[in-house]
């Protein structure tokens, strides 16, 4: 598997973003990624994510897919079809993507390099454009241009191509089409442990919290800059042609004030999770308010934060200040103290804390 090593860091541009289209949304909650069931292949759908990108191409909702060659021998191309599901199962449109590499039989493929795409790199991953400020975990989805936009509730992925390094090949017409259909996947239970994969970011709750953390996700700002005539000659001419992009990775969450009284600044805490399900790290995040009691279905504010660490493939080694890196699970992002501008503040009687199990919502 390649490895894509990239740092996180932060970005104030993606807290920008973000707080420029935080209006609705209580209880937000991405699509499930799922595999369509009812269409069977050699290619195994395992699992998959999500995260918003915002870059050159716009802001976009990206879905990516997680899969296992289960066929006789190394696959060299594989299609997939990903079919967006409203709330009642029906198929708002089908979206089609190609993986990019060689997927060895009965090999986990989650990265894949070779693709030509500046804000999407991973070939394993698609992005879906989006409707609206793509400020949230929700992905709405429009299958073509002036059409009216509607919220994904699943992608159901399933394979309609596979082609072989001998050039044999399995492809299938059995494709699903608009205004299909088909069962809404269930949510796996929540698990604390997360085995593979990039975090999941997760929102969480206190005890008789005055906020609510109303969504929480991953957020990857894209700044691309070179590449154009130089103005000037020498090597310093000849490096100025050359694209440089910078990755920037952050968690982002969004809450409401659920308070009668007017807030002044929000700490929120961002349990760093590893793999085994333990905290290993916490960090915070803070807004400055005031924020005023939120409306229903608003939120009252949001922001961005990075954590450290660098990525290996679709993996994320967080770096302590101090110890060995570790790769995390799962963020988890919960109301840490509350300040209102009467003076008067609320702290959450239980943080999480390093060492301890994560606990289960």
């Amino acid at each position: 598997m390649p490895n894509a090593v990239r740092t996180l860091c932060v970005i104030l541009a993606a807290g920008a973003a973000v707080a420029a289209g935080a209006t609705p949304s209580a209880a937000a909650s991405p699509p499930l990624v799922a595999a369509d069931t009812s269409r069977p292949s050699a290619i195994e759908i395992s699992g998959g994510t999500t995260y918003v990108a915002n870059g050159s191409d716009g802001r976009q909702n990206v879905a990516c897919i997680v899969f296992v060659n289960h066929g006789p021998r190394l696959a060299t191309k594989v299609g997939l079809s990903l079919a967006m599901l409203d709330a009642t199962g029906t198929v708002l449109g089908v979206d089609v993507m190609y993986p990019t590499g060689k997927f060895f039989a009965d090999q986990r493929s989650a990265f894949s390099g070779g693709r030509v795409t500046t804000q999407v790199p991973n070939g394993n991953c698609h992005g879906i454009g989006a409707t609206g400020s793509a400020a949230h975990s929700t992905f709405s989805y429009s299958p073509r241009r002036g059409q009216p936009a509607n919220e994904v509730a699943a992608i159901l992925v399933s394979a309609r191509e596979i082609v072989y390094d001998d050039g044999t090949a399995w492809r299938s017409d059995q494709v699903p089409q608009t205004g299909d259909h088909l069962a809404l996947p269930t949510a796996p239970p929540f698990a604390a442990a997360v085995a593979d994969g990039p975090p999941r970011v997760t929102p969480g709750t206190a005890a008789a919290s005055p906020i609510e953390i109303t969504d929480a996700f991953a957020f990857e700002s894209v700044v691309q800059t070179g590449g154009g005539a130089p103005s000037f000659g020498g090597l310093l001419g000849v490096l100025a042609q050359i694209p440089q992009t910078t990755r920037s990775r952050s968690i982002c969450m969004t809450f409401a004030n659920r308070d009668p009284r007017d807030v002044k600044n929000v700490r929120v805490n961002l349990a760093v999770v590893d793999r085994t399900g333990m905290v290993a790290a916490v960090e915070t995040m803070d807004s400055k308010g005031p924020f005023a009691t939120a409306a229903p279905s608003t939120d009252s504010g949001s922001n961005c934060e990075s954590i450290r660490g660098k990525w290996d493939a679709d993996t994320f080694m967080y770096q302590p200040r101090e110890g060995t890196p570790f790769a995390v699970g799962r963020v988890v992002v919960t109301p840490g103290t509350v300040e209102f501008v009467d003076g008067t503040s609320w702290t959450a009687p239980n943080p999480p804390a390093i060492g301890s199990p994560l606990a289960l919502p």
